[in-house]
């Protein structure tokens, strides 16, 4: 009665044979010359990668580490800095901190530029700009996404056309190209602030009496942050025309913000 078949005797008998793998196939990985390979590997990509770094400009690395600088920021400095380019009428020092001839991080000093603000207010206002259009049953998926291609290529237009006028007239200022971005990128803050008053309020008066003050309130905080950084300092040997094309090239990035936060919500506002 033992030998008969059994599903047990099939798949448990201990008669069964055993699979086994080939000698020394488990050992593959713990092979010396498997070990020497990987580690040629490793030491040639680490070589590419510092060989990779090193034919960067030197500029570009500088730029690429110094990225890391304007998103320093937390809570009470975000706080600060949208009253600051709210309301900036009331008397403050304005000029930057330094700390071993490098400015402080914007955490440290609310006059800092950062781009947290900028980049969180730049997608807020395309959903502000969505919900627009929702309310006008004009809302897509297609004009959002025109909407957040308009503000790219504006942006990019602006500084790029802010930076060809630095470079024409030869003008060397403490300015940095990455802190131009973040002053042009503080409109957004502006434009939210005048589209959300029409939506709350359903006025054209409303959007028109934001945009006013909020263009007045953006323009004095750029000349009084850009002023120390662009204008020449008192008492240095500048030109005056030297000292001329700074005062428009000041005046050209002031402008230009009040004219941005007008065209690019002007379409919000049925």
């Amino acid at each position: 009665a033992s030998n008969f078949y059994t599903p047990q005797n099939a798949f448990y008998s201990p008669t069964s044979q055993q699979q086994s793998f080939p000698p020394g196939g488990m050992d593959f990985l713990s092979n010396p010359l498997v070990n020497v390979a990987t580690q040629m590997a490793g030491q040639y990509t680490s070589m590419m990668a510092q060989k990779g770094q090193e034919l960067l400009p030197n500029e570009v690395k500088r730029s690429i580490t110094s990225v890391k600088y304007y998103f320093a920021v937390d809570t009470k400095y975000v706080i600060k800095k949208l009253c600051l380019l709210l309301f900036p009428f009331r008397p403050r020092n304005w000029s930057l901190q330094y700390s071993a001839d490098e400015p402080v991080p914007p955490r440290v000093d609310s006059n800092a530029p950062d781009y947290y603000i900028p980049l969180m207010s730049a997608l807020t206002y395309v959903l502000i700009a969505g919900l627009a259009l929702g309310t006008q049953n004009k809302f897509s998926p297609e004009q959002l996404g025109f909407h957040s291609s308009s503000v790219l290529v504006w942006f990019i237009i602006e500084v790029g056309l802010l930076c060809l006028i630095f470079y024409i007239f030869g003008i060397q200022t403490k300015l940095r190209t990455l802190d131009l971005i973040a002053y042009c990128g503080y409109k957004y803050v502006g434009m939210i602030s005048a589209v959300s008053a029409y939506l709350l309020t359903n006025s054209l008066l409303a959007y028109r009496c934001v945009l006013i003050y909020i263009s007045v309130a953006l323009s004095y905080f750029l000349v009084k942050s850009l002023r120390l950084q662009i204008l020449p300092e008192t008492g240095s040997h500048s030109t005056y025309g030297g000292s001329k094309r700074r005062i428009y090239l000041l005046l050209a990035i002031v402008l230009l913000q009040p004219f941005f936060i007008w065209y690019l919500t002007r379409h919000l506002i049925a």
